[in-house]
């Protein structure tokens, strides 16, 4: 997981990250604590919303998914996502 990160924090545009990020994760399944780690190297609200939407479904401990709220700025960004947990079930 610290190579994900490493590979994921030498990307310098957002855009670019979240791309490489989505791939990188397509086949595995992550923590809620890796998902905020990975969600902590975007520099937008709106790149770590649509990560976190992306990983919600290869999460493995969902139930604590709520820890992902910290990370974002703006509650618009976590009522989106709240919005998107609700209707994901």
């Amino acid at each position: 997981f610290n190579q994900i990160l490493g590979t994921l924090n030498n990307i310098h545009f957002d855009s670019s990250r979240l791309n490489l990020a989505k791939q990188i994760i397509s086949d595995k399944y992550l923590t809620t604590n890796q998902v905020i780690q990975i969600m902590d190297l975007f520099s937008f609200d709106s790149s770590r919303l649509e990560f976190a939407k992306y990983a919600y479904g290869r999460t493995v401990d969902r139930n604590r998914y709520f820890q992902t709220y910290n990370s974002f700025v703006f509650d618009s960004s976590v009522n989106e996502l709240s919005s998107f947990i609700a209707h994901f079930s």
